[in-house]
């Protein structure tokens, strides 16, 4: 029997997950963004150095979440989510006691351990077993904490160190990453069993399924082929590239491009509040019109929005502006993009194998991306020859997603002609 004064713990779920998401991805990718120009000037590091941090970052990412489902079978979510949230504390303390590059691989590998244990894979399944109606719009809002962190971070980080210092900046944030993964031990609940609830929608749903007398059996089950999990492997991989390296380098290219410290601030924090709104809408717009057009969509306006990342050379203020606002409505697509496509193009019983795997692929994306950006702006001197080639990975993820889901759509059609 559900308890009514319990019935408000989906969204205190929902909130957890966000706060979580605003520490294993946005600080973790986009918060680290804002500090890494004040790395590579205080310590003298090379482009390639500074984007080897998140080389090392991806590749411990990566292990990470080919070991994770061994992980949650040790322990709980809760706990390992709490965990990996404490793991990006670590990180920003070890950065703030280190002299030297090696000490900064080591805070790297840190912060790996928390985007790959903590990020998308176990929110996605949280969310899963806690809500069955709006579950996409959920995810959105989950997802959104990665935009709340870039809005929040940017001017407060640029803040802290302008007034004291990069390794004060470190250590204060650090203590608050550990803080908040001590708010998520002590309040996450692994399924809604332990708040004596059932899942958000189920008696919804068990009462339309009653209402339209389906029956058992009649589901069609969709499923991936072999040409489609090679068309949705490369579209991962792009995504991979698009939403670590891509973003994670966007200071560092209006920075090299004469825009000042204060203005890549502001322009990174409205770019995250864009984001913000983004993820949510795109969530409401994949529960409203599907995966499909939704996807197209949204890989327009992503491909618009990074195109015009290429003409930060010419130190627009109205195109910085156009460029903000597009870009930040196409970027959710590479972030909370797995997660409606993996349901879409799985069955229930599959849904937790495909996630895993194409977030993996996914991964290895970031990983194989990683220090690009940096190797082509040491060899060319600047970061715009790396977003064009940003821009052409999302075009080919357009006709990548289009092409997954026409041979998916043609495999349930031929499954249904077979049965009648």
């Amino acid at each position: 029997m559900e308890k009514k004064k319990n019935r408000f713990y989906y969204w205190v779920i929902c909130g957890l997950c966000t706060l979580i998401i605003f520490v294993t991805m946005g600080v973790i990718t986009n918060g680290f963004s804002i500090l890494m120009p004040y790395i590579m000037q205080t310590y003298g590091f090379t482009n390639s150095q500074t984007s080897s941090l998140i080389t090392i970052r991806c590749l411990i990412a990566l292990i990470a979440m080919l070991c994770i489902g061994y992980y949650y079978n040790l322990i709980s979510i809760r706990v390992g989510i709490a965990i990996a949230v404490a793991c990006a504390g670590a990180a920003f303390c070890i950065f703030g006691m280190a002299d030297s590059y090696p000490m900064f691989l080591v805070g790297a590998v840190f912060m790996g351990f928390s985007y790959g244990l903590g990020s998308m894979i176990p929110i996605t399944i949280l969310i899963s077993r806690w809500f069955i109606s709006h579950r996409a719009l959920a995810i959105g809002i989950c997802a959104s904490g990665s935009g709340i962190a870039t809005i929040i971070l940017s001017p407060i980080t640029t803040m802290l160190v302008e007034s004291f210092s990069l390794r004060k900046t470190f250590f204060i944030e650090g203590a608050l990453w550990i803080a908040i993964a001590v708010i998520v031990l002590l309040f996450l609940r692994n399924k809604p069993s332990e708040m004596r609830l059932r899942p958000y929608g189920q008696k919804e749903l068990h009462d339309k399924i009653r209402a339209e007398g389906i029956k058992k059996g009649t589901v069609v089950t969709y499923t991936l082929s072999k040409k489609g999990w090679i068309l949705m492997g490369g579209v991962c991989v792009c995504m991979g590239a698009l939403a670590n390296p891509g973003f994670s380098h966007l200071p560092i290219l209006f920075t090299t491009e004469g825009f000042s410290s204060m203005m890549v601030a502001a322009v990174i924090s409205a770019l995250g509040i864009v984001i913000t709104i983004g993820k949510i809408v795109f969530g409401e717009i994949m529960d409203k019109i599907g995966g499909f057009r939704g996807s197209i969509l949204a890989f327009s306006i992503f491909l618009i929005g990074q195109a015009l990342c290429c003409f930060a050379f010419l130190q627009s203020v109205p195109l910085c502006v156009a460029t903000v606002l597009i870009l930040g409505m196409g970027y959710p697509i590479a972030t909370i993009g797995i997660s409606v496509w993996s349901g879409d193009m799985a069955s229930a019983d599959k849904f937790p194998e495909v996630l895993r795997k194409l977030q993996i692929i996914y991964a290895c994306g970031a990983l194989t991306f990683s220090s690009m950006p940096g190797v082509i702006a040491d060899m060319t001197g600047g970061y715009i020859p790396a977003y064009i080639l940003f821009s052409i990975l999302i075009f080919c993820s357009l006709v990548g997603i289009i092409a997954a889901y026409r041979e998916s759509g043609r495999k349930i059609a031929s499954s249904q002609k077979t049965k009648k």
